[in-house]
């Protein structure tokens, strides 16, 4: 009952997304990416792009249990790697890219947040262990930190410091090793102060990702929805919005014919005050660390989602 009496509004709010969405796309360069990143569940009639940091992991977690193994602790996407969809063929009528394994009336969908929202969760995620054992990146940009001439003598010392730490994160990370810190930090050592990278130093990385962009060579944590999901090209039926859950989820989990399994979704870590943990003050201290250059990026960088999804400016 709750659902039919706000589905008109909120079928309204998605149908005016979707024009947006085509509105913006005319507008713009139709780059088709190398990597199509839709998942296509046979069973269920759908295709899904997940969008990273905008409750993917929940997603990901249902198809799993569904689809899968219901027993499987943790599962990575890679679980679901071979519902990845690949060979192009074409396009439909009305220009949506086609598929040969995926037909027609397949429903194609996303959901999305702000991604300045969707940057400042991931640099949450980086300052753990994971994020640091994951990739090799935050080690290269820690290495990268000036070390002051008065401590150039200790600069071996600090390096192998970081190894350290390395190696204590991967014991972290496995569940080997419980203590809160490693012992082993000089508090001088600028490398490991702090021992992840900063906020100012994720962005600069974004931005010499994007300056040496090859195809559709993009780290998803921060890629811009509109690409990472080939948006244009791919036409998904229903784009929701994270920051408009639970009802937006309750609407989307109903077109796409999963109300009977409502209960997995419609939990409290789904409603929208634990959707969007960066609240607008949050978001604006972040943004506050930023200087005008790398602001002009970001909107620049983000400027389809911006417009395709409603979301402002920094």
């Amino acid at each position: 009952a709750v659902v039919s009496t706000q589905s008109g509004h909120y079928g309204r709010g998605f149908k005016k997304r979707k024009q947006k969405i085509g509105e913006v796309c005319a507008s713009i360069n139709n780059k088709r990416f190398a990597r199509p990143f839709l998942f296509y569940f046979r069973e269920l009639g759908l295709s899904w792009c997940p969008t990273y940091k905008a409750s993917s992991t929940n997603w990901k977690d249902y198809f799993v249990a569904r689809l899968v193994d219901p027993n499987m602790v943790k599962p990575g996407l890679d679980v679901l790697w071979s519902r990845r969809l690949s060979s192009a063929s074409g396009t439909w009528p009305g220009g949506r890219k086609k598929y040969r394994n995926e037909p027609q009336d397949t429903i194609r969908y996303t959901v999305v947040r702000h991604p300045i929202v969707r940057v400042i969760s991931y640099y949450k995620m980086a300052q753990g262990c994971g994020e640091f054992v994951r990739t090799g990146l935050h080690k290269d940009i820690m290495l990268k930190r000036a070390v002051p001439a008065q401590l150039a003598g200790k600069k071996e010392q600090f390096k192998q410091e970081v190894e350290g730490y390395q190696k204590w994160c991967e014991r972290v990370d496995k569940g080997e090793d419980k203590t809160q810190n490693p012992s082993t930090i000089s508090e001088d050592n600028p490398y490991l102060n702090p021992p992840h990278i900063t906020f100012n130093e994720l962005i600069q990385r974004i931005k010499s990702q994007r300056a040496k962009l090859k195809g559709n060579d993009w780290e998803g944590h921060w890629a811009p929805s509109s690409e990472w999901c080939d948006i244009c090209t791919h036409k998904l039926d229903y784009v929701s919005k994270l920051e408009n859950e639970p009802w937006e989820l309750w609407y989307l989990v109903e077109k796409l014919g999963l109300w009977a399994d409502r209960a997995l979704f419609l939990s409290p870590k789904n409603k929208s005050t634990a959707g969007k943990p960066s609240a607008e003050a949050e978001m604006k201290q972040y943004v506050d660390l930023l200087g005008p250059e790398e602001r002009r990026f970001l909107n620049e960088f983000y400027k389809n989602d911006y417009n395709m999804f409603g979301y402002s400016h920094i």
